[in-house]
C-alpha cells in the first residue's frame, strides 16, 4: 500500500495509514499525524521538531537521530517503539517533548536527549 505522507513543513497527514515506510533525511517541521496510524516505518535524520502525533497509532516505529523537541505524542498508542539517539529535549521556548499519559512500557528509548 503506497503512503500519502508528504514529508514537507507543516504537512497534513492527519489520518493517514502507512506502513513499511522508511524516511531519511526529511524535514517536516511541524507536521501533523493525528490519528495517524503508522506501522514498521522508521524515520531516521529527520526534523520533526513540533510534530504532532497526538492520538496516533504507532506500531513498530523507529525513529533514530531525529529532532523531536517540542513534539506531541499524547494519547498515542505507542507499540514496541524506539527512539534511538534523537532529541526530546526542549524546544527554543521552553517546552517539551509531551508524552502525556502515553503508555510507554513498550517504548525503548537509547542514548536520547531529554530522556
Amino acid at each position: 500500500m503506497a503512503s500519502s505522507i508528504k514529508m514537507r513543513n507543516s504537512a497534513d497527514n492527519m489520518d493517514v495509514v502507512a506502513q513499511d515506510q522508511s524516511f531519511a533525511d526529511c524535514i517536516a517541521e511541524g507536521s501533523h499525524f493525528e490519528g495517524a496510524t503508522l506501522t514498521r516505518v522508521t524515520f531516521t535524520d529527520c526534523d520533526l521538531y513540533w510534530a504532532s502525533f497526538f492520538m496516533a497509532e504507532l506500531t513498530d516505529v523507529t525513529f533514530e537521530r531525529c529532532d523531536l523537541r517540542g513534539s506531541d505524542f499524547k494519547e498515542a498508542k505507542m507499540r514496541n517503539c524506539r527512539f534511538l539517539s534523537c532529541d526530546v529535549g526542549d524546544d527554543a521556548l521552553g517546552g517539551k517533548t509531551e508524552f502525556g499519559e502515553t503508555d510507554l512500557s513498550t517504548v525503548q528509548f537509547t542514548n536520547c536527549r531529554g530522556r
